[in-house]
């Protein structure tokens, strides 16, 4: 079982189970060993010997966990165990070439930021952490990543999404036989004594900005241009039903058509500004009427701010691919999220109101719109929960002069 061959010349029976000779005296010799792999290697007798203890003490853990588990083993048992035991395959090495085979390689540029950014937080915390081993990224290294992470600032939120990715790229290592499950980190829900990775609560993505609080933020012009940019960015969101931002930022030039539409109620007839675009979500296309407030936040991004290419919004910057997109985006909003936060906070916004996010424009849309004694089957189409066929039959029932006027809040004093 230990791949080394030699004769009893070489080989002292007498020490902790058998060791080569060494020591004062023994003129050093080296000895062959069948690798893993099938080559033949030469040891010095010291290097043998060093060998030959960590197998020991490989042997030693192996029936340490037997007894503590309190396996019945027989040889053919350990056998199997002590060979079978996982190679020292690096952690960072393995989790690199794991995003980009199932992630970048199949078009999943988000999902491959993500991963990214959970395994670099991890090169962050640990300089050394290229050199560990799946065996090395136990219960205390992971605790104390945690640790570091607190320490850093980082929410329960995204704490959860790291050790998420993190406990994947084991998943995957487990399954490919790369890493041996006795070694995994996490809690399988028992009092295990292993990491559990924290909850969140739902409260970001629930949170949404009181009537009051909306009409405060549409009547305050900021006199700081990078608040007061972040504030129309909000507006334009919000007077959109609440458009995510990867849709805003897409948009451009092309995606602005006129149309004639007949009003319900006076039975006239005009143009109007239509706006198309896919949902990045749900990858359905969504058409609204530009309305008024729409219209008056396009104009204030024109002449105030510097758009790149046809964009109307100035969220795209500079020249993206669709493999740097999700990521650009999201370093961005990041920076939105923060000003955003800043935003609240100069307009006295109640505490409960003021950790916002882009998402919460479309939550204080849906909600306004609840409060106005809007009907579920006009915010439903409103916020683009139906397909597109779903939103032909409620076409039927509401018209688009009639969305618009739905739809087209008024936010002034």
């Amino acid at each position: 079982m230990t791949g080394f061959f030699t004769t009893d010349e070489y080989f002292d029976t007498s020490k902790n189970g058998g060791r080569f000779f060494q020591g004062k005296g023994v003129k050093a010799f080296t000895v062959e060993r069948k690798e893993e792999d099938g080559r033949t290697k030469k040891y010095t007798n010291k290097e043998a010997n060093d060998f030959l203890a960590a197998m020991e003490d490989r042997a030693g853990k192996i029936i340490k966990k037997y007894n503590e588990d309190h396996i019945n083993w027989g040889f053919e048992r350990f056998k199997s165990d002590f060979l079978n035991a996982p190679k020292r395959e690096l952690f960072g090495t393995f989790a690199d070439a794991i995003i980009e085979k199932e992630y970048r390689s199949k078009g999943h540029h988000k999902s491959a930021m993500v991963a990214s950014e959970a395994i670099q937080s991890l090169r962050n915390f640990d300089k050394q952490f290229d050199s560990r081993a799946f065996q090395d990224v136990n219960v205390d290294y992971i605790n104390d990543y945690i640790a570091h992470c607190r320490k850093k600032g980082n929410s329960d939120t995204t704490l959860k999404i790291r050790l998420g990715e993190i406990r994947r790229i084991f998943n995957i290592a487990i399954r490919e036989g790369v890493a041996a499950q006795e070694l995994y980190p996490f809690s399988s829900g028992k009092e295990d004594g292993k990491v559990r990775i924290p909850k969140t609560s739902p409260t970001k993505t629930d949170q949404y900005l009181s009537l009051e609080s909306m009409q405060k933020l549409a009547n305050t012009p900021m006199k700081n241009h990078v608040l007061e940019r972040t504030r129309h960015l909000f507006l334009f969101s919000f007077y959109c039903r609440g458009m995510n931002w990867k849709d805003m930022a897409l948009l451009t030039k092309s995606s602005f058509f006129p149309i004639l539409v007949t009003d319900d109620e006076t039975k006239k007839t005009s143009e109007v500004t239509m706006m198309e675009y896919r949902r990045s979500k749900t990858k359905g296309e969504f058409v609204i009427q530009v309305t008024p407030n729409i219209q008056r936040e396009l104009d204030w991004f024109a002449e105030n701010t510097p758009l790149y290419e046809d964009h109307v919004l100035p969220i795209i910057s500079v020249p993206t691919t669709p493999e740097t997109l999700d990521m650009y985006l999201a370093k961005v909003r990041q920076r939105f999220n923060h000003s955003l936060r800043k935003l609240a906070k100069e307009l006295g916004f109640p505490e409960s109101q003021q950790d916002i996010t882009s998402y919460t424009a479309r939550h204080s849309f849906a909600m306004t719109m609840l409060n106005l004694d809007k009907s579920i089957e006009v915010i439903s189409q409103a916020l683009g929960h139906q397909s597109v066929e779903t939103t032909k039959h409620y076409l039927a029932k509401f018209s688009s002069s009639k969305m618009a006027k739905e739809t087209d809040i008024d936010l002034s004093y």
